[in-house]
């Protein structure tokens, strides 16, 4: 009795992760304001931001370096990471203001790197104070991200090529990380097309569509925190969907892919709670359309930063219009900012 207890609240914590999202997306529905952040870097780039929204770190793929952006003013810019001989840098996480976590690769050996970083404005080394080996692999897939637990005391590594595993985890302890362990992962048969983390802790899974399903969308399946059960799968209405991130302070779950319908842009989607026939369901919303979509994170007080791009990148902030006023305040639902 105890398990199926735990187990139907675990389903109405999950339900009501997305529900909260549902409720949000009235304040936040086609109401977000868009801002150009940074327009001038070269190659593809990852992002994240400190806990407190202050500094942006942008990877840059192609130098191999990290770049530290003064949110309150992007013309303020410095080396937070040096780039390193060999090294080639994949993805990145803040763990807290002062601590970045990077992906990298050395010739076919994959490793979790940490560094402390020096004061804004301050040329940073490239030795990291941690380095853990993750595997090897000859393969160039290029699909690694890094997740944060809401506590910040584990982080998450997912998209790393065969035949390292689908999804590792690692305890943080200040500025050093455990062991790389599947435990406490969820299980999965294919690998995921992105991972966010809910403001439960539970996992936010964007899986491939399975060989018989009857359509090319994207699955959005939620798993308890342990990794255990499987909470509730649904179809998103998504393909191909390259980043995922669920804003803690508003519960609003987004991703960058395409749509599968007729017409479908890929660019910025929310992917919103909804009931059709008594049954609950994923609707995805398309916010912003552009090409080649690389990185989208949250910002405090429901504020989301995208990257797009890969010869040249772009930054844009969305920010929610009119305070975060519902639709009805404003006289109905608006148009997103293009």
């Amino acid at each position: 009795m105890q398990r199926i207890m735990s187990h139907a609240i675990g389903v109405l914590a999950c339900i009501g992760c997305l529900a909260c999202a549902c409720a949000a997306a009235q304040q936040a529905a086609g109401a977000m304001e868009a801002k150009v952040v940074v327009d001038d870097l070269a190659g593809p780039v990852r992002l994240a931001v400190s806990p407190n929204g202050q500094t942006l770190s942008v990877l840059r793929m192609e130098s191999g370096d990290v770049l530290g952006v003064d949110l309150s003013d992007p013309a303020k810019r410095w080396t937070a990471v040096a780039a390193a001989a060999g090294i080639e840098p994949r993805a990145v996480a803040a763990i807290d203001s002062s601590t970045l976590a990077l992906v990298v690769r050395e010739a076919d050996t994959w490793s979790i790197r940490v560094h402390r970083l020096q004061a804004p404005l301050t040329p940073a080394g490239a030795d990291p104070v941690q380095s853990v080996k993750l595997g090897t692999s000859q393969s160039t897939e290029d699909r690694s991200r890094i997740i944060v637990g809401p506590q910040r005391d584990w982080l998450a590594v997912i998209g790393l090529p065969d035949p390292m595993p689908k999804l590792v985890r690692m305890t943080v302890t200040g500025a050093r990380l455990g062991t790389p362990s599947e435990r406490r992962c969820p299980p999965m048969a294919d690998r995921p097309e992105a991972v966010t983390v809910g403001t439960a802790g539970e996992w936010g899974l964007f899986l491939p569509p399975a060989a018989d399903a009857p359509g090319p969308s994207t699955q959005l399946a939620w798993v308890s925190p342990s990794g255990a059960q499987r909470l509730l799968q649904l179809e998103t209405g998504l393909e191909r969907v390259a980043d995922a991130a669920c804003c803690r302070e508003t519960g609003l779950l987004w991703a960058i892919a395409a749509g599968t319908t007729a017409g479908g842009s890929e660019g910025l989607w929310r992917v919103d709670a909804a009931f059709v026939d008594g049954r609950q369901v994923a609707r995805a919303t398309a916010i912003a359309a552009f090409p080649s979509p690389t990185s989208v994170i949250c910002l405090p007080k429901g504020d989301v930063l995208v990257s797009h791009g890969t010869r040249a990148s772009r930054i844009d902030r969305f920010s929610p219009r009119d305070g975060g006023r519902s639709a009805s305040d404003t006289g109905g639902t608006k148009e997103p900012g293009r």
